[in-house]
This record gives structure tokens, C-alpha cells and sequence, in this order.
């Protein structure tokens, strides 16, 4: 009698494991968020765990996102389960789903704890510029704006405008084509009629112009 109620208690602890990882890897809705441990493998080899597999929804191209609880992250997954394109950007009003001709930007750590960014196809997930920028601007009028060995300063306290200083700016077309290059202009070029000058605000920086003392804008 003992052995048998060991046996029903080691089953109900059996099925609470499975709700529970079930519970942290739900069927993919909406508002749907996944825990981190829904996957398995790093870098190119990070995929769903098999058992997961069938609680995702695929789109018409066989491909799927999934919202990451923490660390908070937006992936992109084919029907393997592999991850294709990771740590989407979607907050912006110019960012996946709403960019421009459905182009999105994402962005992976290089292994030496430095982000680089780069872009996407929206629902075929396709890479059209590999993650070698250090800083990319959403598409606008069929093109974006990517830099290297650039510093990207907010100007303005809400940071809904910015600006790229030092190192060489790139201007992709939709295909991800590099269209031309040049150089970024740098904090002393930064104000055409004024001064550069930096100050904290929370973790952002800002990027603010104060007109020359003989400037006819001063006031």
C-alpha cells in the first residue's frame, strides 16, 4: 500500500514538472512569453527544444516569433525550431512589424560583449545585412542609415531623435546593398552654427547645441 501511494505521489510530482515547463513554453499567441529555458544550444545552434515544437503557430513561409521573458527578447524561428534571427527590434515606430517595406533590424553580441547590428525581411526572416554595424537606423524612404566605429547620442530627452558621430556612415538599399559610404561628421562638426555638448540622462546620453556667443541665434 505504501509502495503504491510513493508511486501516485512520484506521478502527480511527474505531471506538475511537465504543467509547469509547459506553463513557461505556452502555445504561441498573441501575448504569448516564453522563459529561456524553452530552448536549448547557443549562438547559431540555439533552437526550441524539440518537445516545445509543437506548441508554436507557423506563418504561410513556415516561420514563427516567439517573445522571450528574460532576458526580454523577440526571435524569429523556422520550422526546425533553429532561431534565425534573434534579439529583434520592436519598439520603434519604424521597427518590426511596422517597417518600412517590412524591413526590421536586430542585433547580436560579436562574443567580446559589443552589440552589432543589422537587417531583415519581415516574414520570410531573411538576413539581408549581417549583424556588422554598430549602430542601424530604421528604413526610411527605401533606405537605411548603418555605421561603424560611430557613437550614437540621443538629441532630445526622449531620445526620439538621434545622431550618428565619428566613424564612417553606410547607406543600405532594400536588398541590404551598401549604396555609398561616408564619413560621419564628429562631435566638433556636430552643430553647424554652435557647440557640441554631452550630458547624462539616466542611461542615455544627450547630444545638445548651444549657439555660438556671436551667433544671431543666440538669444
Amino acid at each position: 500500500m505504501k509502495g503504491a501511494v510513493l508511486t501516485v505521489l512520484f506521478l502527480l510530482l511527474q505531471l506538475a514538472t511537465v504543467a509547469h515547463a509547459f506553463d513557461q513554453c505556452p502555445r504561441a499567441g498573441h501575448d504569448s512569453e516564453w522563459s529561456a529555458r524553452c530552448f536549448e544550444g547557443e549562438g547559431k545552434d540555439r533552437r526550441i527544444k524539440p518537445e516545445y515544437l509543437d506548441r508554436v503557430t507557423w506563418n504561410r513561409h513556415g516561420m514563427a516569433t516567439i517573445l522571450v521573458e528574460t532576458p526580454r527578447e523577440l526571435l524569429a524561428v523556422n520550422r526546425q525550431g533553429q532561431v534565425v534571427v534573434p534579439n529583434i527590434r520592436h519598439s520603434g515606430d519604424f521597427d518590426f512589424p511596422n517597417g518600412n517595406n517590412d524591413r526590421g533590424r536586430f542585433e547580436i553580441d560579436d562574443g567580446t560583449g559589443a552589440m552589432k547590428c543589422g537587417y531583415f525581411v519581415a516574414e520570410r526572416f531573411d538576413v539581408i545585412a549581417r549583424p556588422e554595424y554598430d549602430h542601424c537606423q530604421g528604413y526610411r524612404n527605401d533606405e537605411a542609415l548603418a555605421c561603424k566605429g560611430c557613437i550614437r547620442y540621443c538629441t532630445d530627452q526622449d531620445c526620439h531623435d538621434s545622431m550618428l558621430i565619428g566613424g564612417q556612415g553606410i547607406v543600405l538599399g532594400l536588398a541590404g546593398n551598401i549604396k555609398r559610404r561616408f564619413d560621419l561628421p564628429t562631435l566638433d562638426q556636430a552643430c553647424a552654427m554652435g557647440k557640441a555638448s554631452l550630458y547624462s540622462l539616466g542611461s542615455i546620453t544627450v547630444l545638445q547645441c548651444t549657439p555660438a556667443a556671436d551667433s544671431p541665434f543666440k538669444f
